[in-house]
């Protein structure tokens, strides 16, 4: 661990859970940009600004008022799509379509300072009435499109542009035993009218998990959702005797243990030890989290893009999926095991549809 990741898990547990006095260390300049550089990689500047403002250390003034109205922009984003999510859920249940915010501004709800959650998307999970959503968006004259199932729609605001994804289900598994049996848990707990939006906070928990984990195991995850995490552990009254069975349940649980062990050791330990004195998986799970983050996918497209020839292209591409598969097998084998073969039917998929455009030219 360096010495800024070492200031980064420190005021990061300062900003969530309070009672932490300074880091102990000398912080210089140089210290600080690169801090600030890490946090917003990582999608936690808000909760480290957090974590910075209750202690008696600052960063330099010109780095301090960036970060200060960076999350002033973050709080008006947030702002606007809680109104934006609200907004849209009145107008499905008018027209008779169930639905409820998942992740997003919904997750934010357990943190100290919900505005203060780095923004990403207005996540809608459709509970009754997919099928009409459609026709409802259509009606009302909002454009939207198809992408990997779900339907998106950008929208423009005072402060920024952001997306709205309409999810006909809350998560879904590569592995498909494990993820028929998600779809029979979620149907016996559907909300019902007056009851919480979610069903349950173990079933929220579990399918932000899951949501996790194949980030984890596709092109890796930051911070933001390991942070997510913790706080509903902590926050959420989370029946844990009942979320670790859906886990088993669920073929997950080898992958939470890892987890959790490292949201011990990380954001609720005071001195957090070195990832390589640990056990094997949760230096597995530090490195993709500090290393690939949110920056893998961007590398692997800069990479496929850069290749003109497209049997290459699959070849590496098939290696890089081959191996990160292994490398996670012994935390989530069934998800591994078939994660490979949902890339090779996509890519077929894709191959066939490409030779029936060009029999259509």
């Amino acid at each position: 661990m360096t010495k800024v990741e070492r200031l980064l898990f420190h005021f990061l547990r300062n900003g969530l859970w309070g009672g932490c006095s300074g880091p102990g260390i000398a912080v210089g300049d140089d210290d600080w940009a690169e801090l600030f550089r890490l946090s917003c990689r990582q999608a936690v500047s808000g909760i480290v600004a957090d974590g910075i403002a209750a202690t008696d250390v600052r960063p330099p003034s010109g780095l301090w008022q960036e970060w200060v109205f960076g999350l002033l922009h973050i709080e008006m984003v947030n702002g606007e799509m809680a109104r934006c999510g609200e907004s849209l859920l009145g107008m499905l249940a008018s027209e008779g379509v169930k639905a409820s915010v998942f992740k997003g501004t919904s997750v934010a709800a357990w943190y100290p300072e919900p505005l203060h959650r780095s923004y990403g998307d207005v996540d809608i999970v459709v509970h009754e009435g997919w099928g009409r959503l459609e026709d409802v968006l259509r009606s009302r004259g909002v454009p939207y499109f198809y992408e990997n199932g779900d339907i998106v729609v950008g929208q423009s605001g005072g402060a920024g542009r952001y997306r709205i994804e309409f999810h006909p289900v809350y998560e879904t598994l590569y592995n498909p035993f494990m993820d028929a049996r998600l779809r029979r848990i979620v149907s016996c707990r559907r909300p019902s009218d007056g009851g919480d939006s979610y069903g349950s906070p173990e079933l929220y928990l579990a399918c932000l998990i899951l949501h996790l984990r194949r980030h984890v195991l596709s092109y890796g995850i930051g911070m933001k959702q390991v942070c997510d995490v913790a706080v509903m552990l902590r926050n959420a009254c989370v029946d844990t005797a009942g979320l670790k069975r859906m886990l088993r349940h669920l073929g997950a649980w080898r992958f939470s243990r890892a987890l959790f062990r490292f949201i011990d050791v990380y954001l609720y330990a005071d001195k957090p030890v070195q990832a390589d004195q640990e056990d094997d998986d949760t230096a597995v799970l530090y490195n993709i989290f500090m290393n690939d983050g949110y920056v893998l996918k961007a590398e692997r497209e800069s990479i496929g893009s850069s290749m003109r020839l497209s049997p290459l292209r699959v070849v590496r591409n098939g290696c890089f999926w081959t191996k990160r598969s292994l490398r996670l097998f012994r935390l989530m084998p069934g998800e591994a095991f078939f994660f490979v073969f949902d890339k090779t039917a996509r890519r077929i998929m894709v191959k066939k549809r490409l030779k029936g455009e060009k029999v259509k030219k």
